[in-house]
């Protein structure tokens, strides 16, 4: 076989293997100059006054939008830390000051467990409402109000937003409100059942985006059951504070989720493989949690396509390159695009360059210091498995190996990610029985790189200490 031949083979078993959804992904379209809708979406501002994330996220989003109007804001809950009238006010004073009202952009937002505090003021709508005054509940009646229920048409696009009342012992959307979620979901079919109708509810639905698989305190189960009926939705869920650098904060199955991350603070796993990564100060915020700011913006052109653009208020930059979801279709093919299938079947495992190094940098009776270089991915690498290994025998030393998070939620472009990375280790990393690392024993470090897929890499070692 000629060699011109092997390689069309090649070729043609590449473009066989590889998924149909990989393929389409890149050719899908939207029409830049024909949009019209613009909007941002956020979530978790946890606003207590004072100088604050969300003063900046919006000056950035009214940047991003430029000459244009930006017409709508969504934020999925968290809006104050605790639903008092003074955070109320607060918010209020912020809207103010970047002339929210001057600019036309309209408001909508589902409460949060904070704007309830916590399951004691389940229908604090009416203190959001007199805080906030016009700018809340636009054309909502009495009744919908009181609940934290809200729908809004916007350039003939609908949005609602819909209340949990109930997070204490697993969260719940109540039956009231999930029949009037209906109601206004077959309203909005009813008026043209080929555009997306957009969805704020504050905890993710069950097995969507990343992070919904965490625990019932943090998503719903009964709302996707009212939501998998309706394809057009594209929902905004926030909650878990989880960062848009990873690509499971969307997700499509019976319609399109979407995770908000925060405008405060950033949260990620609390446990990977059955461990706790060591960067977490308790729960699931890590250490620099606060270095976060982020969110999401999105345009709809005339043909209904929407574009999703990932922000990184902090670091004032876009992430990655933005999402593509085609207008809804009565044979649900535009969900094909964002399923775990579609992402898994494509993705490619994490892999150590062949320079790459691995040293011991210091090792002392209560602490051990390594320097390694940074593992590469076809999109980034996640986290880290750090082994601890006899060198004699080459078997693990203490009860457990560690876990360690890359930089990925700091740095709005993966490449952008540390090359070399540092990393310090107490006894209680590895569940060392003595409490002391062995200075008379020769160590060695063995690292597993990991993708958000949980695709890991082959092993790196170390010279022993």
């Amino acid at each position: 076989m000629s060699k011109s031949m092997r390689l069309y083979l090649g070729l043609l078993v590449v473009f066989l293997i590889l998924p149909l959804t990989v393929w389409a992904t890149s050719n899908l379209q939207f029409d830049e100059q024909n949009v019209v809708l613009r909007f941002g979406a956020i979530s978790d501002t946890h606003l207590t006054g004072g100088v604050d994330k969300l003063e900046e996220a919006l000056k950035l989003l009214y940047k991003k939008a430029g000459k244009n109007k930006l017409d709508v804001l969504l934020i999925a809950g968290d809006l104050t830390d605790s639903g008092s009238a003074t955070e109320i006010t607060a918010f209020k004073k912020t809207l103010d000051k970047v002339e929210f009202d001057k600019k036309g952009t309209k408001l909508i937002f589902a409460l949060g467990n904070h704007d309830t505090d916590f399951d004691k003021l389940p229908y604090n709508g009416l203190a959001f409402k007199k805080g906030l005054g016009a700018y809340a509940y636009e054309g909502a009646l009495d009744d919908e109000i009181k609940n934290g229920n809200h729908h809004l048409v916007v350039n003939g696009y609908h949005f609602i937003a819909v209340n949990t009342k109930k997070y204490n012992g697993g969260c719940e959307h109540a039956p009231e409100d999930l029949a009037w979620l209906k109601n206004a979901l077959d309203e909005a079919v009813k008026d043209d059942p080929h555009r997306p109708i957009f969805v704020a509810t504050h905890p993710l639905v069950y097995d969507t985006v990343y992070g919904s698989l965490e625990g019932s305190y943090w998503t719903s189960k009964n709302l996707g059951e009212v939501l998998n009926d309706y394809p057009q939705v594209i929902s905004f869920g926030g909650h878990l504070h989880s960062p848009l650098n990873d690509e499971r904060t969307i997700f499509q199955r019976d319609f399109t989720s979407l995770n908000t991350a925060s405008v405060k603070y950033v949260a990620l796993d609390s446990v990977i493989d059955g461990l706790a990564p060591i960067d977490l100060d308790g729960g699931s915020t890590p250490r620099n949690c606060n270095f976060f700011s982020q969110g999401l913006y999105l345009e709809v052109d005339k043909n209904h396509n929407v574009r999703i653009t990932r922000m990184d208020f902090f670091h004032e930059a876009e992430i990655k390159s933005p999402w593509l979801v085609p207008a809804p279709k009565a044979d649900k093919s535009h969900l094909q695009y964002y399923t775990t299938e579609a992402r898994k079947s494509a993705n490619q495992a994490p892999y150590f360059e062949d320079d790459a190094y691995l040293t011991i940098r210091r090792l002392a009776k209560k602490k051990l210091d390594i320097e390694f270089s940074a593992a590469k991915d076809d999109d980034l690498v996640y986290a880290y498995e750090i082994h601890l290994l006899d060198k004699a025998t080459l078997l693990p030393v203490g009860a457990s190996y560690a876990i360690t998070y890359s930089d990925f939620y700091l740095t709005p472009k993966p490449k952008g990610m540390a090359t070399k990375i540092f990393k310090a280790f107490s006894t209680d990393a590895f569940k060392l029985s003595a409490k002391e690392f062995d200075l008379s024993k020769e160590y060695l470090i063995k690292i597993v790189a990991m993708d958000s897929f949980g695709l890991k890499s082959e092993p790196l070692y170390s010279e022993s200490n």
